[in-house]
């Protein structure tokens, strides 16, 4: 047996990141998909127990493409239902469980799919990340997450949420990993009219990270902002200074308003995704999801109108700041791993993921990388990196000089957790 098929059996009936298996011969490196990236011949659950109505017919074209690059499919990933929450609670499937602390949340809606890297289930997986579903997972589970550029990879053969901002999302332990799945994945795809044919530059060179100059968010990204994560972060951006990174403060112009302005256009579009279920059937819908496509039901189209000119003012004003620096830096998520008991699921999207919305909103790539232990909990702590979009090589190239000076893909959580009580 393998290391991930014992890890698999050792652990996913405590964590519960997988909710399939495949029975495969494993001789190659390993991945896992969320439950919302088809795979032919397996139903595609999206987290719901009434969803699947039958097995995928083909491939998402990122499944197809990862198996072309050599990578064995060992099964599909618990998530939030359709991919709509930060905390990864399924009342259908059950909870996914943070390995380092079973009492925490996973983050998600990849949640599973970020333990079961963490975890040692699995090489590498996809997860999705519309406003932060991939990089907050990324962050408090220790790994490295990247949200992509919207319309870079191919989104043929996966739920959406929101067209408009959704991407899939690689995930692995180390940034060389991330970088080989992406490179795998990286193809213009015809057949997705989310994509898009633009010149793509390899993200993975020789370019070392003291060439770059790197802009450390300040205001809306240091206000009322967990202390044990701003201390972390800020040993982190030392290590960039000491790799000899040209380091200035940005900010970034009407910020607060990112999420905001975003979720009225995102919310009508999974409105959208799901109209037939919503006027059918509602009550097979968790109701915390529930209760947020409806929200999108009654935004006035004029008003998602509104949003979608305000946020092209937006992006002018954050291209602005990308002409003064490379790479912007943040925490990831403003406050320390939150307990499962402890969190609110209506306020979890405002108050866990307000630094992951923004870059969405704003459509560049982001990525959280691990950047230490908070100094209380001794909880992971993610340092999220963002660029202009298309300017991908950008972030490898700062994670791999960072990653270099600290050695932090060599760490990982225990080998058990703690259980509830």
């Amino acid at each position: 047996m393998t290391d991930e098929l014992a890890v698999i059996r050792a652990r996913n009936p405590e964590l519960r990141a997988l909710l399939s298996t495949f029975d495969v011969a494993v001789d190659g490196p390993t991945a896992t998909l969320k439950d919302n990236i088809d795979v032919a011949g397996v139903p595609s659950t999206a987290g719901s127990a009434s969803f699947a109505t039958g097995p995928a017919e083909t491939d998402a074209t990122v499944t197809r493409l990862l198996r072309e690059a050599g990578y064995l499919i060992l099964g599909k990933n618990n998530m939030a239902e359709f991919a709509m929450g930060v905390t990864n609670q399924n009342r259908t499937f059950g909870d996914c469980r943070n390995p380092w602390d079973t009492t925490r949340i996973p983050g998600g809606s990849s949640g599973g799919s970020a333990v079961a890297v963490a975890s040692g289930m699995s090489l590498v997986s996809l997860g999705t990340d519309t406003g932060g579903s991939g990089r907050i997972p990324a962050s408090v589970n220790g790994i490295t997450g990247l949200r992509p550029t919207v319309g870079r990879l191919s989104n043929r053969g996966v739920l959406p949420v929101s067209p408009s901002f959704d991407t899939v999302s690689p995930l692995a332990r180390d940034i060389r990993t991330v970088a080989e799945v992406f490179t795998a994945l990286d193809r213009y795809d015809p057949a997705d009219p989310t994509s898009h044919d633009e010149r793509r530059v390899p993200v993975w060179s020789t370019e070392h990270a003291r060439q770059l100059r790197i802009g450390v968010a300040v205001g809306f990204f240091v206000d009322e902002v967990d202390e044990g994560v701003l201390t972390t972060v800020r040993a982190a951006i030392e290590v960039f200074e000491d790799l000899g990174c040209r380091i200035t403060e940005v900010r970034l112009p009407d910020v607060a308003q990112a999420q905001d302005r975003m979720l009225e256009i995102m919310y009508p579009e999974a409105a959208e995704v799901h109209a037939g279920r919503l006027q059918a059937e509602p009550e097979t819908i968790d109701p915390d999801v529930l209760r947020r496509l409806r929200i999108g039901l009654a935004t006035a189209p004029e008003r998602t109108a509104a949003a979608r000119l305000w946020r092209s003012e937006f992006r002018a004003g954050v291209d602005a700041v990308f002409d003064e620096v490379d790479v912007v830096l943040t925490p990831t998520i403003p406050v320390d791993v939150p307990r499962r008991d402890a969190v609110d699921l209506a306020a979890s999207i405002k108050d866990i993921a307000r630094f992951t919305y923004a870059w969405s909103c704003y459509g560049g790539p982001a990525l959280s990388v691990p950047c230490g232990f908070h100094p209380v909990s001794g909880m992971p702590v993610g340092l999220q990196l963002s660029a202009r979009p298309w300017q991908e090589q950008l972030l490898f190239q700062a994670a791999r000089g960072y990653e270099d000076a600290t050695g932090w893909a060599q760490q990982g959580p225990p080998a058990s957790t703690p259980q509830d009580p």
